[in-house]
């Protein structure tokens, strides 16, 4: 695991939408918009099983997220590292990123889709091994 240094850690617990780099199956780069939730040091994600993001991941786990803010002074950070799928209550993880993206009532309203949902939907994480960190000193 790599060393996280606390201007990453804050940047990361913000409320921004990541950006997901997958492989395809010839190779080529996929990119892809997703809501994350920063913890213990890996990205929490979650994404249709039939997406072709969850396709690319199943057939190869290597991914990359970029974190960026995109208004002066730009800002990010990219996670490089391998994906795996995690044992967790999906509904709670969907709730905790829609809380944040869409606030309490909205957020309560499109978690409450995703509660008998584990069977099509995979939450997953991303433990960085590399971290390129564009931040402002």
């Amino acid at each position: 695991m790599v060393e996280i240094d606390q201007a990453v850690e804050e940047f990361l617990r913000q409320t921004l939408v990541g950006v997901i780099s997958t492989i395809d199956k010839n190779g080529r780069p996929r990119t892809a918009p997703i809501w994350f939730h920063w913890e213990n040091g890996a990205a929490y994600m979650f994404t249709d099983r039939s997406s072709l993001k969850w396709k690319n991941i199943q057939r190869n786990p290597c991914a990359s997220l970029c974190v960026d803010w995109r208004e002066p002074p730009y800002r990010s950070v990219i996670l490089d590292g391998l994906v795996e799928e995690v044992d967790r209550s999906l509904y709670e993880l969907v709730l905790v990123m829609a809380l944040r993206y869409y606030g309490d009532e909205a957020g309560s309203e499109f978690a409450e889709g995703y509660k008998d949902q584990a069977a099509n939907v995979a939450a997953f994480r991303l433990i960085p091994e590399r971290i390129a960190n564009y931040l402002e000193t």
